[in-house]
């Protein structure tokens, strides 16, 4: 990252809940050992939340909670946190995002770390996702006990957190370890949570992937660049992460609606569904990390071009009134489709100067 001469880009990056995770400070000259100790205190604390909130190993906190549904089970404040903040989600996009998908996820072969199934055959199943017993809205019936810190599952509902989890971590880092700090950037798996800048003055600048370059070497790594003093960027789609299971392709990102992967543009094969229809990654603007991530995923449930009809509708709507939650009304996008159109949310600009703080959006 670049930094003016009279300040300093402090970073360190490490894989955290099986992904990238980078913490950047910009720092006036003398404070680096200060601000590194910091990040390596953030670290420390971000890997003790993947021991806490991996539903990959059977002793973490998240698996057991899972396996005592049916049962009030005692929790710590983080994990009843994070399961509170999954609730909210689910209740303020109706249940577009569902915390609860976790036996259909199983069902379609992501029963292990991704690592182990990407781009392969998971083996035969015994069923399939619609053989499944699974009653959409179960997050509905959650129940939670903030005085005890316990929560109840309903009988045979287990939750995957993963994506929510690491939106809310980037959050959560920020406020609990960067209070003294002005120019922070956390980027957790891709969703990010900025402040300040690299430069005083300068927010920070943000790369958004091109989800073809892997398929062509003279295709651009990146299909936009934008920057923002604070706020939340996330970023969803399955273009690189898919599995197969029966010898049909799968991925994570499923429609309680359907039970089944949303329809989406992955690679070429799918261009006999007509590509400009089809969203190949959907990139979330918004207050929080955790806001953008669950927003991503909700427009790319949505499809194209009702996602963006959507957030135009409830920012126009707002009338002054104050963000909620995991609302609309503090949401951008910027949708690439499987032909290569980039199309993002009319109030895009306004979102950067309102929400963002200040900032721009450059198109490839």
């Amino acid at each position: 990252m670049s930094s003016s001469p009279d300040w300093v880009v402090v970073e360190q990056t490490r894989r955290i809940m099986a992904t990238r995770m980078s913490i950047h400070i910009a720092v006036p000259p003398g404070d680096e050992a200060h601000a590194n100790a910091t990040i390596a205190r953030a670290m420390a604390w971000l890997e003790s939340l993947s021991d806490r909130l991996t539903r990959f190993a059977a002793d973490s906190e998240l698996a057991q909670l899972n396996a005592s549904s049916g049962t009030w089970y005692a929790v710590s404040g983080t994990l009843f946190t994070v399961v509170a903040e999954s609730v909210t989600a689910a209740r303020a996009t109706g249940g577009l995002f569902d915390p609860a998908l976790l036996p259909l996820l199983e069902a379609i072969g992501y029963d292990r770390d991704y690592d182990e199934i990407e781009h392969r055959e998971t083996g035969k199943a015994t069923g399939n996702a619609s053989d499944v017993p699974f009653v959409a809205g179960r997050w509905r019936d959650i129940e939670l006990d903030a005085r005890r810190l316990r929560v109840l599952l309903p009988p045979g509902t287990r939750l995957d957190l993963g994506g929510i989890a690491k939106g809310w971590a980037a959050d959560a880092a920020l406020a609990r370890f960067f209070a003294r700090y002005e120019n922070v950037l956390i980027n957790a798996g891709g969703d990010m949570r900025t402040l300040g800048g690299a430069k005083p003055g300068e927010p920070w600048a943000l790369a958004i992937g091109n989800p073809f370059a892997t398929a062509d070497p003279a295709t651009s790594e990146y299909a936009a660049v934008l920057t923002m003093r604070h706020g939340g960027i996330a970023t969803s789609g399955a273009t690189g992460r898919w599995w197969y299971r029966n010898g049909e392709r799968q991925h994570h990102l499923l429609d309680p609606r359907t039970s089944r992967p949303v329809p989406l543009w992955i690679d070429e094969s799918d261009n006999a569904r007509d590509p400009s229809r089809l969203i190949a990654t959907a990139t979330a603007l918004a207050p929080s990390a955790a806001h953008a991530e669950v927003a991503a995923k909700v427009a790319l449930l949505r499809g194209y071009p009702e996602a963006l009809h959507q957030v135009e509708h409830a920012w126009e709507a707002r009338h002054g009134a104050g963000p909620v939650r995991y609302g609309d009304e503090s949401v951008a996008l910027l949708l690439i489709l499987g032909d290569g159109n980039i199309v993002c949310s009319a109030i895009i600009h306004e979102f950067l100067a309102d929400v963002g703080g200040g900032g721009d959006l450059w198109l490839d």
